[in-house]
């Protein structure tokens, strides 16, 4: 037999064990090739709305990817060659010299490594179109855009991931060439060392994670922001902790309960999970920690989009609004605007203009739009209005989250300046409280009483004067009126005219493609544990068919057996995420805290939808490896 027949009869036989890490690498290649499409699509490079940020997405996304599948390969790859060192010995003892070892296992890496290459192309080639359609959508094109597949995407996904599959192979090469052959023949038949733990670092790893869960509760959006880091770093050596030296105390303390231990199925399990927890609480806890990066990053993405799309709309309540400075121009601009609805057959829409003052509020170098109390309440028909003025010298101090600061959400004094007069107030605070569009004028607003708005306009500059006029209308998002927003912008610059229909689709395009972009990712990472974890199993399963034979021999049935591996590979698979769940939890918390809002039920919804994808994924993995258990240990009895 020739040296590539060896090497592909060695991939042949291995393919159970290879089959997770194919098609993690073939995953990664279709993202990156789809991702690549589109970042070197020509039309793309014209200026599409929105093209210039998609594009960036797409390139940051590509370079993570990227780096992220060479770790990931890296790490994998030698585990599984230093799975094998003893088969790797037995072809030396069998007269291999070294030379033809190292050829044997580069056209074996070649093998695997073109598999995964020819199934990712394929499969990017296949979703390419499918993908642009997706793209177009959150871009808000009007066509879509055209499919592209061309030679610069291949040259560059085939240099990139053939490089990779290079490093990872001459990798390997290293992992068994430094070993003699007697090291290679023992590697598989070193005994296990006896389980052993410290109480004392168990305790140590739960209060880094009690103090990395408190700092990340802290009800102070400052000291969230200074414990990110942190943070971070503090849970993730707690659950390396926990997961090793916290697990093993668990299971001797399971381990020690007679009334528990001494029964058929807990016996069982526990004995070997203890040698289990042992070997594999590194990848355990790589797991748990990637996990918790996956579910925090996507529901952090998820909370950002629903709240900041639903500021577009609170910070924009009115359908169409210009701000001028001359009452003349004002006029001739709303003929205009109106003309423009009516062309695009918007006509049902309620017109209203109005006065404002730009104003200073003393030891405050920030500015205040001053607007009539009456006024405020009949905008905001229908609304809750948050403070009931009963007095001359009461007001409203009307911010918006984004622009919020710690004084904002106190009731205070303040001395309000105009022109020459000072007049002090009692402010009460308002939060998205928004009585006309927001820009860069319009982001504070003082609300008085109606009487003193009189006063102090007649003293106000005519400089400091705003011309305000508004059009509401019910369907702000129907096709026609999005057709005259994106006329009438032409004619506006943006901090004169604001739309509500155009903020919105401004906001769902950027947070959209985020999203996008952010949930490919993720799942290249999801890919990788759950891979990792399917490796894990599968390097282990001699020894697991050794000892199922033993365990048949005293009488265990395969049902017993059957459901002693269910136990123990869900507690394996499960435990990790169950920890990353509980990480990403707190810091959703955190995210909360930062935004003042609640955004805990989106980030629990989006683990909801990966511990979807992680079972599924599971149970094939027990499927094939139970198969796998059963079919070869059969066949050796």
């Amino acid at each position: 037999m020739t040296l590539w027949g060896i090497a592909f009869k060695n991939f042949w036989q291995n393919r159970r064990r290879y089959m997770a890490y194919v098609a993690s690498a073939a995953f990664s290649v279709m993202i990156y090739f789809l991702y690549t499409a589109l970042v070197l699509h020509p039309q793309l490079q014209e200026g599409y709305r929105g093209a210039i940020e998609a594009v960036q997405g797409m390139k940051a996304a590509s370079v993570v990817i990227a780096v992220f599948t060479l770790l990931f390969l890296l790490y994998s790859n030698s585990a599984f060659f230093r799975s094998r060192m003893k088969e790797f010995g037995m072809l030396s003892l069998l007269g291999v010299s070294k030379r033809q070892l190292i050829r044997i296992i580069l056209w074996e890496s070649l093998c695997i490594g073109s598999l995964a290459m020819v199934i990712g192309l394929a499969l990017g080639l296949l979703f390419v179109k499918l993908f642009f359609m997706g793209v177009s959508v959150l871009m808000g094109l009007s066509e879509q855009i055209p499919f592209y597949a061309g030679r610069p995407v291949w040259i560059q996904t085939i240099a990139v991931f053939g490089a990779f599959f290079i490093v990872v192979s001459l990798a390997s090469l290293r992992t068994v060439l430094s070993k003699n052959i007697i090291e290679l023949v023992r590697a598989a038949g070193q005994p296990k060392e006896t389980p052993h733990f410290s109480r004392w670092k168990a305790i140590l790893g739960l209060l880094l994670l009690v103090v990395g869960y408190g700092w990340a509760c802290a009800p102070n959006p400052m000291l969230v922001v200074l414990g990110a880091i942190p943070v971070t770093f503090i849970v993730s050596i707690g659950t390396y902790l926990l997961m090793r030296e916290g697990s093993m105390a668990g299971l001797d303390f399971l381990h020690r309960r007679e009334w528990f231990f001494y029964r058929q199925a807990p016996f069982l399990t526990v004995s070997q999970l203890i040698h289990k927890i042992q070997e594999n609480y590194r990848v355990l806890t790589a797991v748990a920690i990637l996990v918790a990066v996956i579910l925090t990053a996507i529901g952090t993405i998820a909370s950002l989009f629903v709240v900041y799309v639903r500021d577009a709309v609170k910070t924009t309540p009115h359908a169409i609004q210009l701000v001028l400075s001359e009452p003349g121009e004002l006029d001739l601009a709303a003929n205009r605007i109106t003309q423009v609805l009516a062309e695009n057959n918007v006509t049902d829409f309620h017109y209203t203009q109005m006065t404002f003052f730009r104003a200073e509020i003393d030891g405050n170098s920030r500015g205040v739009t001053v607007i009539p109390y009456s006024l405020y309440q009949s905008i905001r028909a229908g609304r809750n209005v948050p403070v009931t003025l009963s007095d001359k010298n009461e007001a409203v101090l009307i911010t918006m989250y984004a622009f919020l600061t710690e004084g904002d959400t106190v009731q205070r004094e303040e001395v309000l300046k105009v022109g020459t007069r000072q007049v002090p107030l009692q402010v009460h605070p308002a939060i998205n409280a928004q009585p006309v569009n927001a820009d860069r004028y319009l982001s504070y607003f003082l609300c008085v009483p109606d009487a003193l708005f009189e006063e102090l306009i007649i003293q106000a500059s005519k400089e400091s004067l705003l011309y305000i006029a508004i059009w509401d209308v019910v369907d702000w998002n129907s096709k026609e009126m999005w057709m005259a927003v994106t006329q009438l912008r032409e004619l506006y610059p943006e901090y004169e005219f604001t739309a509500t229909a155009e903020n919105y689709r401004s906001s769902l395009l950027e947070l959209g493609m985020l999203f996008f972009i952010g949930f490919f990712v993720s799942l290249v990472f999801l890919a990788a544990c759950c891979s990792l974890l399917y490796f894990r199993l599968f390097t282990e399963i001699d020894d697991n068919r050794r000892y199922y034979l033993q365990l048949e021999k005293v009488g265990v049935s395969d049902r017993e057996l059957k459901k002693l591996t269910w136990h123990q590979s869900l507690i394996l698979f499960f435990t990790p995420f169950i920890a990353g769940l509980i990480h990403s939890t707190f810091a959703m918390q955190a995210l909360g805290t930062l935004l003042n809002r609640t955004v805990l039920q989106f980030g629990w919804a989006v683990a909801l939808g990966y511990l979807v994808l992680y079972g599924a994924f599971y149970l094939v993995m027990y499927a094939i490896y139970w198969r796998s258990l059963r079919v070869t240990r059969l066949a050796e009895i």
